[in-house]
């Protein structure tokens, strides 16, 4: 199968910008991706967050995006699911009415939250994120499965009760998780989910380890939706004519990003012991914040570069044998996300999905008819 392509966005809003006008501006990014071949737009949930992420409603924007756009897939990445931010009943509502009004174009992917910022704004206790992530996915699944449903868990008790409407897809959307450990990948993998991995910085050999726990975990959830095990990676992104010019628009502002991560995790494993595997990602958050050439080529975590170069890149990551890549398109200007969606739709996706259909050098087609002629 050919190598799905998704645009992931934080709604990041540049210092002195307005977040009114970003929000609009995200509206035609998307547009333009879905014109351009992306086949999935992935949309964060981050709350009251510091600097120019302002992605705090996705939920209203997948409302909006479902009237101006007609076939690109609209994804929570992710929906997270502490019981104080997203009561699990309320997120199916929501998933339900959206994949209706999108005519069944809903993903929703789930998370436990991975910031002490949000989790002391919504008094949530870090201890009890992921048992709750996994405690409102199963009444999610089944408040959407079954016509009169009821549930009884350590988190949510629900007497026999109809969620009303009910989804357009049957028996419900994909659903998938973001995960980062081990643990995660497996519990994913046993339940049938789709995965949205995330090596957060520590290289090619931990991700693989991670693929492979996910793939080996992996059985089919038999009222599910999904018959085979599907594996994402959101990757950070930047792309240019050349690749110089690439790097001197995205280098700096995707090593800022490492770095926020270099502060971030830390606290939180701290915190809880269920977070406690984040300390270990410290050093290479670390490195890739300072060490271009270790962010680009060693973690496996970032792709940049011409169109060319994008396409040897990714060439790796699909050697892993992933099913999507979702390109993250913030921490520049609208006008450079704009030119990065139009490049990689005109250059890149179609390398991966109809590579018969993209020009080649003459000499490049020459050498191969000349190959095939009968020797004398």
């Amino acid at each position: 199968m050919a190598l799905s392509f998704g645009f992931w966005s934080e709604q990041e809003t540049q210092v002195g910008q307005s977040y009114a006008r970003r929000l609009h501006e995200l509206v035609d990014e998307v547009r333009l991706a879905e014109k351009m071949g992306f086949d999935c737009v992935a949309l964060s949930e981050q709350h009251v967050a510091l600097g120019g992420i302002s992605s705090s409603a996705p939920e209203v924007v997948y409302g909006y995006l479902a009237a101006v756009t007609s076939r690109v897939k609209l994804r929570s990445a992710v929906t997270l699911m502490p019981q104080k931010i997203n009561h699990a009943l309320r997120s199916a509502e929501r998933l339900a009415v959206t994949d209706i009004l999108s005519h069944g174009r809903m993903e929703f992917y789930a998370g436990r939250a991975n910031t002490t910022i949000a989790m002391r704004a919504f008094n949530v206790d870090p201890n009890e994120t992921l048992p709750q992530m996994e405690e409102g996915l199963a009444l999610l699944k089944k408040s959407m499965r079954e016509d009169i449903f009821t549930f009884e868990g350590k988190y949510y008790q629900v007497p026999p009760r109809m969620l009303v409407p009910k989804p357009l897809q049957k028996p419900h959307p994909v659903i998938g998780i973001a995960a980062t450990s081990e643990r995660s990948h497996g519990w994913a993998g046993s339940e049938g989910f789709a995965v949205l991995s995330s090596n957060i910085y520590q290289g090619w050999d931990y991700q693989a380890k991670l693929i492979n726990t996910y793939r080996r975990a992996w059985k089919r959830d038999e009222l599910g939706p999904l018959d085979r095990s599907r594996i994402g990676l959101p990757l950070f992104f930047g792309i240019g004519p050349t690749d110089q010019k690439a790097k001197e628009d995205y280098a700096e502002p995707l090593m800022h990003y490492a770095r926020i991560a270099t502060d971030a995790y830390p606290r939180l494993a701290k915190l809880s012991g269920d977070y406690a595997y984040m300390s270990e990602s410290q050093p290479a958050a670390q490195r890739a914040g300072k060490d271009w050439d270790y962010l680009l080529n060693e973690s496996a975590t970032t792709v940049c570069g011409s169109p060319d170069t994008v396409i040897r890149q990714l060439e790796k990551f699909e050697a892993l044998g992933i099913d999507e890549v979702l390109l993250h398109l913030d921490s520049v200007n609208h006008e450079k996300i704009m030119e990065a969606i139009e490049m990689c739709g005109r250059y890149v996706i179609p390398h991966f999905n109809d590579k018969n259909n993209v020009v080649r050098p003459t000499e490049e087609i020459l050498d191969k008819i000349r190959a095939m002629r009968p020797q004398k």
